[in-house]
This record gives C-alpha cells, structure tokens and sequence, in this order.
C-alpha cells in the first residue's frame, strides 16, 4: 500500500491500473471508461488522534472526510464530511449549480435517503442548514451553497455500507428532469 494525505491508501494493482490507463495512446482507454460508468465508492478514514480530553455536547465523537462528487446537468455534489455526535449523525455537503431563476424566494433543500448493510434508513431532511456561498462560486454562471442534513439514530456499529442517495426536488420540473445522485461510502 502506498501512503497518501491522512489515512488515505492505495494498493499495487490500483496504481498498475492507472498507469496503464495514463500510458494508454487513445484518447478514451476502454479502462477509463469502464471506470468512470461506476458508481463512487469512498473508504472513510477517521481524521486526527483520538482525543483524550472530554468532549463538549456540541462537539463531535467522530469526523469521517469523504470528498467525493458526482455532477449531473450542471449541478454538482460534493459530499464532504460525516459526524458524528452522540444521538445523531450529520452529513455535510456542497451543492453547486446554476443561479436560481428571479422570482423564487427560498432556496430549496437537497432531499436525502440513507441506507446501511444492516436495513436500517433514514429519510428527509432532518433539521439541516443550507447557506448560500458566493465567494465559492467560481462564475456567475454557479451559485454555491453549503448544507448539512442531520439522521437519527446512529448507524449501528454492524453497518460496513452506507449507501446515500440525493435528489434536488426542484429537478423534476427541469428538461430533461434530473435524476438522484448515488454514493456508496464504506464505513
């Protein structure tokens, strides 16, 4: 295994793979292509030392970066970190897509659907924020905004597979509509 940033690795055959595909003389490698048609699937990694000091209600138990996106008819979602606390979990998040047409005098929230290896769901939004970040944005073409979703109860310490679906309820209305955004993150 070759160390990368925090506890992220990655093995011989992966970095053989890449090689192959970075090397390969046609412009779309059959590889890469069958690569990029797979859903994304995160190995979460526990950031910092275990701290020995108590902890505050408000601070977290546990904080899970996972940094990964998928994009979809110009929008794109970032999922970027997990925490999770003592009665509940919360999944932090970055939404980029065009401006939102005059006229409309809210932000609409990405609606969220989990589900672990063990059965166990969580749906909705559950008390989450979402704050619009202009200087994120890197035209005047994208509007940024910042969220976080909060699921009760934890994730049982049996759950290996979080699957994370998300879709923009404002995407049915598009042409064509858009689809839900999938992730899989191993725990």
């Amino acid at each position: 295994m070759i160390a990368g940033p925090g506890a992220a690795y990655i093995c011989d055959a992966c970095l053989q793979l890449c090689n192959e595909i970075l090397y390969d003389s046609t412009p779309f490698s059959p590889k890469a292509l069958e690569l990029a048609s797979r859903p994304p699937v995160v190995v979460a990694a526990v950031q910092g030392p275990e701290q020995s000091k108590p902890r505050k209600a408000s601070e977290p138990l546990r904080t899970v970066n996972l940094e990964v996106e998928q994009k979809q008819q110009d929008m794109t979602l970032l999922l970027r970190r997990m925490l999770y606390y003592q009665t509940h979990f919360e999944l932090h998040y970055l939404w980029i897509r065009p401006p939102l047409r005059k006229g409309f005098a809210f932000v609409p929230r990405i609606i969220f659907f989990l589900k672990d290896n063990t059965g166990t769901q969580w749906a909705g939004d559950k008390g989450g924020i979402l704050i619009a970040r202009p200087e994120l944005a890197h035209s005047p073409n994208h509007a940024v905004y910042q969220g976080s979703v909060q699921f009760q109860p934890l994730p049982s310490p049996e759950a290996r597979l979080l699957i994370i679906r998300a879709a923009d309820p404002l995407g049915q209305f598009e042409n064509p509509p858009t689809h839900f955004w999938q992730f899989e993150i191993s725990l």
